[in-house]
This record gives structure tokens, C-alpha cells and sequence, in this order.
């Protein structure tokens, strides 16, 4: 299995004169910036390493400082850029505790077999994540969302390559609305 390159964050804006960048991130420990092997991947998916010095939280987004960057138009022509690691890189989690990139694209059955999906996309929605289920493997069927946790969330087994879900989770108890599919209890 190929070791996936992971999204830490985008950089949105020079900060400063000297060469830090204002990064929008999603990721849940910062720590994970300062990881050896980061790497700044540009829209044409070109990388280059680079390596984080520093960051601080500023107004919801983090700002960066990088190694051999000191002037403000060497973050200026990589706006849009994003920060990337491999997958193997990132720390262990808890038992029960998977990062994004392990579990989207994976198949999604119920409890009796019967395959409702691939997980396509993971929103964050407090309290809790919903996981949306597209119907066919090109991501253009219906949207089946179902929220994370455990009453609806089975199994995921990364080994088997699978997510089982409640038999509540079953198209037929989901209600159509607008282009998704809600889930009704």
C-alpha cells in the first residue's frame, strides 16, 4: 500500500515581512507541523521539503515559520501551496481513533452484509463528525450522512478495509432531502 501524502494545512497569506505564512489547518495536534519529513506541495501537486521552525495560533489559523524563509515574497508566490506529510509519519492514536485520510474511500456495510457505500467525505458538524456515505464508487450517487459515534458506527477495521454500521443506518430508514439523504431516528 502506497503511504499517502496528508493535507496539514494550506497557506492562506504572507504574515509579516519576514517570511512566515499564515496557514488555515484543520488538524487536530499543531505538533504534527514539526514533523521531519513536511513538504510543501504546490497546485500542479510538485513538492518541495521544507522544514517548520516555529508556529503560533493568531486569530484561528496558525502562522508558520519556515527554515531559509525571510522575506515576505518567498511566501507570497506560494499562497495556495499546501503542507503535506506521509501518512506514516503521524503519530500513533488511541485504540479507536483513526485519522481522515485511513478511513475515507472505504467501504461501508451494515450489520447483514449489505454494502451501502463508499465513506467519501468526513464533515465536522458539533458535536460530533457525519460521515457521508456516496451510494456508487464514483462519488456521484445519493449521500447517505451518518453521524460518528458508537450507536451508529459498529466496526471500522483498517486491516479488513471496512466500516460497518448499525442496521438503523439502512437506506430505507434515511429521509430524502434536498441532494442528501438525512438520517432519522
Amino acid at each position: 500500500m502506497q503511504d499517502p501524502l496528508v493535507v496539514l494545512g494550506e497557506i492562506v497569506k504572507a504574515q509579516g515581512l519576514r517570511g512566515e505564512a499564515k496557514v488555515r489547518s484543520e488538524i487536530c495536534d499543531p505538533e504534527n507541523f514539526l514533523l521531519p519529513e513536511v513538504l510543501l506541495r504546490a497546485p500542479d501537486g510538485t513538492t518541495e521539503p521544507v522544514q517548520v521552525l516555529s508556529y503560533r495560533v493568531q486569530k484561528g489559523a496558525f502562522v508558520l515559520r519556515f527554515s531559509g524563509f525571510s522575506d515576505i515574497s518567498q511566501i507570497q508566490t506560494r499562497v495556495g501551496w499546501q503542507l503535506v506529510c506521509y501518512g506514516s509519519q503521524l503519530p500513533a492514536l488511541p485504540v479507536d481513533e483513526y485519522y481522515h485520510f485511513q478511513l475515507i474511500g472505504l467501504p461501508v456495510f451494515n450489520q447483514t452484509g449489505d454494502k451501502l457505500g463508499l465513506l467519501h467525505e468526513i464533515m465536522t458538524i458539533p458535536p460530533n463528525e457525519v460521515y457521508v456515505i456516496k451510494t456508487d464508487s464514483k462519488g456521484q450517487g445519493e449521500e447517505l450522512l451518518l453521524p460518528a459515534v458508537a450507536s451508529y458506527i459498529k466496526e471500522i477495521d483498517l486491516e479488513a478495509g471496512r466500516i460497518v454500521v448499525d442496521p438503523a443506518g439502512t437506506p430505507e430508514n434515511f429521509v430524502e432531502s434536498s441532494n442528501s439523504t438525512e438520517f432519522c431516528e
